[in-house]
């Protein structure tokens, strides 16, 4: 089955991983669900919908995303030990939860956001017991923020940053006013640029601050239960997991597993937010759930128990998939 070569290493993993990723990238040509509407919320996301329209870029563009995430989700989680080193689950699940949202007219702004976010998380990650971590700060900061104008629901993450920061520096003035000047790098070129070619940036902040004081019902789609509840279930089976055998044997294991978890708190937040996704509003969590789920499968010893539950998974998925391609 699938979870037996997935915990084999590269060499292993790789030839199911492109299968996959071959088969999905391959769906979205068929696929009938668009995006009709662009949200001027996702500034730099809006400016790419309005001028890209061919086929051929966008089918490229989803498939230079897709490539790039699960390779920054690998050398994260194997990088810093978040996971065992012959585990390459989480590549193959954040393949996975992102097909459940691609279409053919243009990779959904998450996808392209969460690439920032990981590389954001790899450069804070490596300012763990690093001396002179300046640099480093001030670009996760900034990915931060890059990653919030290609999907404003992003913003929340802002807090996952700062969170980081307590968690595996120790307070810095210095560090501190390095990340905040980063988080703002972004707003003013953004707003410099707003008053060069004049337009109300003032839209920006009002959007924000909406989105921040204003939360709703999540809005889903009846073909997302059932991966919603096998993700439940999932979740529940890996918190206690980590409640029982904790996080990890080395401290920097225990660190980052820590902030997975806060990474996926903040997801949670987002689930009731508005502009969120209707077909998959758990969208912020692909990143956290693919490392914590990657690593819950990765210790199941029976691997029959493991490729059954990820046989559940993967078959409420494809309802989504079924539901993208006007199968059902």
């Amino acid at each position: 089955m699938i979870v037996g070569p997935l915990k084999k290493g590269l060499k292993g993993a790789l030839p199911t991983i492109i299968l996959f990723f071959a088969l999905v990238i391959s769906s979205t040509l068929f696929s009938v669900t668009t995006y009709s509407s662009i949200d001027s919320r996702n500034i730099l996301y809006s400016l790419l919908q309005k001028n890209v329209h061919s086929q051929i870029v966008i089918y490229l563009i989803n498939i230079l995303c897709l490539s790039l995430g699960a390779l920054l989700i690998s050398i994260f989680t194997i990088k810093h030990e978040i996971v065992e080193k012959q585990n390459y689950l989480p590549a193959f699940l954040y393949l996975f939860f992102n097909s459940l949202i691609l279409t053919k007219d243009l990779v959904h702004p998450s996808v392209i956001s969460n690439i920032f976010i990981l590389l954001a998380l790899n450069a804070l990650i490596d300012t763990y017991r690093m001396e002179y971590a300046l640099s480093k700060i001030f670009n996760a900061a900034f990915y931060t923020c890059i990653a919030m104008f290609f999907y404003l629901n992003y913003a929340f993450f802002i807090a996952l940053f700062f969170i980081t920061l307590i968690i595996l520096r120790s307070f810095s003035w210095r560090e501190l006013i390095i990340g905040i000047i980063g988080l703002m790098a972004p707003v003013f070129i953004y707003m410099s640029i707003g008053y060069l070619a004049n337009f109300n940036s003032s839209d920006f902040f009002n959007n924000l601050t909406e989105l921040i004081l204003f939360f709703q019902k999540p809005l889903m789609s009846e073909y997302y239960y059932p991966v919603l509840i096998c993700m439940v279930i999932l979740l529940l089976l890996t918190i206690a997991k980590h409640l029982s055998a904790g996080l990890g044997s080395k401290i920097k294991t225990q660190k980052t597993m820590g902030l997975i978890y806060w990474f996926l708190l903040f997801s949670v937040v987002n689930f009731f937010a508005k502009n969120n996704n209707f077909y998959f509003p758990t969208i912020a969590s692909i990143i956290p759930i693919s490392v914590l789920f990657g690593d819950y499968f990765y210790n199941i010893r029976q691997l029959k128990v493991a490729n059954t539950l990820f046989f559940f998974l993967l078959a409420g998925g494809s309802l989504l998939i079924l539901m993208h391609l006007n199968v059902i």
